[in-house]
């Protein structure tokens, strides 16, 4: 039993001086994030660039800046044909081309909705700029995407 012990903390001792050849020293001096220098003694990290920018996209969600809620959405196309749904589509992106829009199809129908309002107000705003071009245009309840950060 002894010696089983005694193999254990050999193998503990072992690899903890194992890990500790393998730590990152970061310059203090640096400014911020983007402009650290780091030295690795024995481990060399290659990472995909996109991982920066899906660790930026996780810490906004989880601080709240992007998040779903109940909203509305203009829908400027009800009806069975795909191919006339998304010539209706491409023609709103090319007039508008800052609102995002969104082709769903809940059976037998195809929907074209466009923006993401929090207010009924905001909605008929663009209700009212639309509904001219694209008959029947209606203000529809749904869930929307919420940026407070308004960067995107």
């Amino acid at each position: 039993m002894k010696v089983f012990i005694y193999n254990i903390l050999l193998f503990t001792c072992i690899l903890n001086c194992n890990l500790a050849s393998g730590q990152i020293i970061v310059d203090e001096n640096a400014q911020d994030d983007d402009d650290t220098t780091a030295t690795t003694v024995g481990v060399t990290l290659y990472a995909d660039p996109r991982l920066d920018v899906l660790l930026k996209k996780y810490r906004n969600v989880q601080l709240g800046v992007i998040r779903s809620g109940q909203g509305f959405r203009v829908q400027i196309y009800n009806g069975n044909d795909r191919v006339k749904a998304n010539q209706v589509r491409v023609d709103f992106i090319r007039r508008f081309p800052g609102i995002r829009t969104y082709l769903t199809y809940v059976q037998p129908q195809f929907r074209v909705k466009v923006g993401d309002f929090r207010t009924r107000a905001e909605a008929q705003k663009m209700y009212d700029e639309t509904s001219a071009v694209y008959t029947p245009c209606m203000i529809v309840p749904d869930i929307v995407v919420i940026n407070t950060m308004n960067d995107d």
